[in-house]
């Protein structure tokens, strides 16, 4: 085997990633040589094709397989949320096509941005060294901003950008002092990398900075101070999108980290690290759950949803440690935020439909559903999912994590008082999704019955059709 085929073979794991990379390169070029009226009817399938081709990619990297050099390694759990990452993108995609062409905007550069941003996050996730894994959160970051910022003449999208761009790179400051307080006490990059023998302290401090570096980007109490700004001054759209891949890449990184601690000898850390993840689980539960019953901005309520879950995934990932068992199962805390993220793009990509103005107060969507039946059926399957109610994959999600809860609390009883708060407050929560559905479907007179929806794109009906589907199926089928 020559040079350039061993190379080759060496780097194929990343084939995903290069193909969304090529995907936002011929993207951008071709935008600059798109007419006004063409940009949105072919930019969206340049970024359809390359998600398809890369979708293709991923057999030919399944498996447990990694790289010569340790930087990345994929298996079973990763290679589900790569094709999560993909379906998200299209979905994102579709989202983008029909927000942009209703409103007349140019922004033909946002399709290259979104590819961008979910070859950033698969890097994340492929990632098992510090240095890649850094690499792919500030690469799936800055097209974000980007994004977050792309209604330019609105000054609460100006003012979440700013705000999400500086607190961004602070933490990702925090993020990268911690990488480099972990390289000091174990004289490596490797996330698995065991503490050197009279490290502890700055083995210590390093897996607190990580944790919050990355506790930022999935939005965490406290540091959820960002979100209900941000997800507002976004375009439905892209609030969506970024509340699902953003959270799949932080997690997977959380959870790497978790699992390379969990396999430490630093007993002390492990320790800590599972009352952070518990307490701060609770009280991120708590305060999703309560502020968003008071919301009547649809994104608004979506952003303390997003906390609310980030808080159910955190429960999930600390259980392990107060069930005493011996390897750390993570699969009851992914499958949670598997079923999350696309039921979180899926209801945000569809709402995005319904929403002519950046004005998205609940009156704004009724009767909405009415007189888009098909769509309004699939954002109902999404915000069931996301409440929690039966038939849809969400439903079994909240119960796998309620029941891993309720297996620790034999080992240790503290966490039964935890599960019974965190079920009540789950059902709290489920009243804010229900809210919305209602308003979907409710008539009122008050509405001016001659109010008109354009036309929505089939790629936008297709890809949420798609996450609705795929929620009703991953209640049958668990991937983990």
């Amino acid at each position: 085997m020559n040079s350039e085929a061993s190379l080759f073979y060496d780097l194929k794991i990343l084939l995903p990633v290069i193909m969304l990379s090529v995907g936002a390169i011929v993207a951008l070029i071709s935008e600059s040589f798109s007419s006004h009226e063409a940009r949105h009817r072919t930019l969206p399938w340049i970024n359809i094709f390359f998600l398809a081709f890369a979708a293709y990619t991923v057999k030919k990297i399944s498996g447990d397989f990694s790289d010569p050099w340790n930087l990345f390694s994929i298996n079973s759990v990763k290679t589900t949320f790569i094709y999560g990452i993909i379906l998200c993108a299209t979905i994102g995609t579709g989202a983008l096509k029909n927000t942009l062409k209703s409103r007349n905007t140019d922004c033909g550069e946002a399709y290259s941005l979104l590819m961008l941003s979910a070859a950033g996050i698969m890097l994340m996730v492929l990632s098992q060294d510090f240095m890649p894994l850094f690499l792919g959160m500030e690469l799936a970051s800055f097209p974000i901003y980007a994004l977050v910022a792309m209604n330019r003449h609105s000054h609460e999208s100006n003012e979440a950008a700013f705000k999400y761009f500086i607190s961004g790179a602070a933490f990702s400051a925090v993020f990268l002092y911690g990488m480099a307080m972990f390289y000091g006490a174990t004289g490596s990059t490797l996330i698995s990398s065991d503490v050197l023998a009279g490290r502890e302290v700055f083995y210590q401090i390093a897996i607190f900075l990580l944790s919050f570096g990355l506790l930022f980007k999935v939005g965490a109490f406290p540091l959820h101070f960002w979100v209900a700004d941000v997800y507002t001054g976004a375009l439905a759209a892209i609030t969506g999108y970024m509340a699902a891949v953003v959270k799949i890449g932080a997690f997977l990184a959380l959870g790497s980290v978790w699992l390379g601690l969990y396999s430490s000898s630093a007993s002390i850390v492990i320790a800590r690290e599972a009352i952070l993840f518990l307490c701060l689980g609770v009280a991120s539960v708590a305060i999703g759950a309560i502020t968003g019953l008071a919301q009547v901005s649809v994104k608004r309520i979506l952003a303390f949803s997003a906390v609310a879950n980030a808080g159910f995934i955190l429960l999930g990932f600390c259980y392990p440690y107060f069930a005493d068992l011996p390897e750390l199962d993570l699969s009851s805390a992914y499958y949670f935020l598997l079923t999350y993220a696309i039921g979180s793009i899926g209801a945000l990509a569809g709402i995005s439909a319904f929403l002519k103005t950046d004005y998205d107060h609940l009156d704004d969507l009724r009767s909405a559903a009415r007189k888009k039946p098909y769509l309004g059926v699939c954002v109902s399957i999404c915000l069931a999912s996301l409440a929690g109610l039966p038939v849809a994959a969400g439903f079994l999600a909240k119960f796998r994590v309620f029941a891993s809860l309720v297996s620790a609390s034999f080992e240790t009883p503290m966490v039964w008082s935890i599960a019974i708060v965190a079920f009540v407050l789950a059902i709290i929560s489920a009243a804010y999704y229900i809210r919305v559905i209602y308003y979907l479907w409710s008539y009122s007179h008050y509405v001016p019955s001659q109010r008109r929806y354009g036309k929505i794109s089939s790629l936008l009906n297709v890809s949420v059709g798609m996450a609705a589907v795929t929620l009703l199926f991953l209640s049958v089928w668990m991937p983990m």
